[in-house]
């Protein structure tokens, strides 16, 4: 009996996740599984080990946390005491002022073309050739935009 269809029907989603799969070999290199030549009770014991060595280091770094004094003279935390409304709105402000600052200074840096220009960054001399045309382009055009402006 011939079928109807000129092309097989489409995989199932079980077929196609049975081609994903991991074979046993990448599940034992990745200590998913046993490998094949060593017994489970062996695996089993190397993955405890690894997390009791896991469990220790944790607990280790758990304890040698620093006090939050310290993070306070680090100013990760801000002092508990100033939590008063007009520290809050002096906060937000001096935020508020950093980031109008670094938005500024973002804007001011020079883009790529004017650090090819400038040789802070290194490029083949054709390249910078073709830089420098599109600079001077650039430039006259500028220069005739504020000039038709005035």
């Amino acid at each position: 009996m011939m079928s109807h269809y000129l092309f097989p029907p489409p995989p199932t989603v079980l077929q196609l996740r049975l081609q994903q799969r991991r074979t046993r070999e990448q599940l034992a290199d990745q200590g998913i599984m046993p490998p094949l030549k060593s017994p489970a009770a062996f695996h089993e014991q190397r993955k405890s080990l690894e997390r009791s060595k896991t469990g220790d280091y944790l607990k280790h770094k758990i304890r040698s946390r620093p006090e939050k004094s310290e993070l306070v003279n680090m100013r990760i935390l801000q002092e508990p005491a100033a939590e008063s409304p007009a520290h809050d709105s002096q906060t937000k402000l001096k935020r508020a002022r950093l980031a109008d600052n670094l938005n500024e200074r973002i804007a001011l840096r020079p883009g790529p073309l004017e650090l090819v220009e400038k040789n802070i960054i290194p490029v083949h001399s054709t390249v910078k050739e073709a830089a420098m045309k599109g600079i001077g382009k650039r430039k006259r055009r500028n220069y005739m935009e504020l000039n038709s402006r005035r």
